[in-house]
């Protein structure tokens, strides 16, 4: 009895040791999947991993009625001041809740971009006309609603799942499961940051429709001068200093070729005086080879 008490305890221990380390093997498989998994892309996104955070695919997902849209005005002044108008317009941003990001200047004209709440952008560009007189406006809009709810889904499921990375991280026994499952958390995370930088430009396009002012002086009209006359004693000026610069440099051109031009020519004449003028060495020289093939 003894003895088959003792193989009956020996065959319940053997059991319990091969169902527990099957389940650890279970446990360590299903760890590496979630991980390997992270490594397979379609079109940037991880699909395997969309399925081992149990997240909705995109196109699951119901369409919002509030729609997501980014706003662009053009406005058109003609104006009698571009002091008063700059700082019409920056009173009327203001006014909205708005700001003025870029502005420049030349004289005559002068461009100021905008940024408005799109809440009130309607309401806005209907009250754009006490800045000056309207010569255009006009008004846009980009529907980007799907472009901002995958954004908003593909970053919620890498979170779960860099979550999921991090406990896994804890559990790794050796240090190969440990440094691939890093790699793996800092592809993630590098993507994470990725996905947050679009999503936060594309969330202030939305909730902020900018605006461009373009306005003009009236033709012949600067400000507070008037009209403005011919500058001649300019132009006269800019004249003579033209024709002063053209003889300057006629005088210096004649000095090069005086200083420069005639000691080259004395030397070109000097070298045909030697050759074949009146000491004629190589006309001399030639003479005598012809004599000599004569004679023969």
């Amino acid at each position: 009895m003894k003895r088959i008490r003792s193989i009956i305890l020996l065959i319940i221990f053997t059991a319990a040791a091969i169902l527990t380390g099957c389940g650890a093997r279970k446990n360590l498989a299903a760890m590496k999947y979630t991980v390997d998994s992270a490594s397979v892309r379609s079109g940037g996104v991880y699909a395997a991993e969309e399925k081992s955070a149990g997240t909705t695919s995109d196109a699951a997902l119901p369409l919002p009625e509030n729609r997501k849209l980014i706003r662009t005005g053009n406005i058109r002044f003609e104006v009698s001041s571009l002091a008063e108008t700059k700082a019409a317009a920056e009173a009327w941003a203001k006014r909205f809740g708005g700001y003025v990001s870029d502005f420049s200047e030349d004289g005559r004209s002068l461009g100021m971009t905008v940024h408005i709440p799109s809440s009130v952008f309607d309401d806005a560009m209907s009250s754009s006309g006490t800045i000056g007189k309207i010569l255009s406006k006009s008004a846009d809009s980009v529907d980007v609603t799907d472009r901002f709810y995958d954004l908003d889904s593909r970053l919620a499921t890498r979170r779960v799942l860099l979550e999921r990375l991090q406990s896994y991280l804890r559990e790794a026994k050796n240090i190969k499961d440990m440094l691939e499952i890093e790699t793996k958390i800092n592809d993630i995370t590098a993507e994470i940051e990725q996905m947050q930088g679009q999503f936060n430009r594309l969330s202030k396009q939305i909730d902020y429709s900018e605006i461009y002012i373009e306005a003009h002086l009236p033709y012949n009209h600067a400000e507070d001068r008037g009209f403005i006359f011919p500058d001649l004693k300019s132009a006269f000026i800019e004249f003579c200093e033209t024709v002063v610069g053209f003889f300057t440099n006629f005088v210096f051109v004649v000095l090069y070729i005086i200083i420069f031009g005639i000691p080259i020519l004395c030397v070109a004449f000097l070298l045909y005086w030697i050759c074949f003028g009146k000491i004629g060495v190589l006309r001399k020289l030639f003479a005598k080879i012809r004599a000599g093939k004569k004679e023969k």
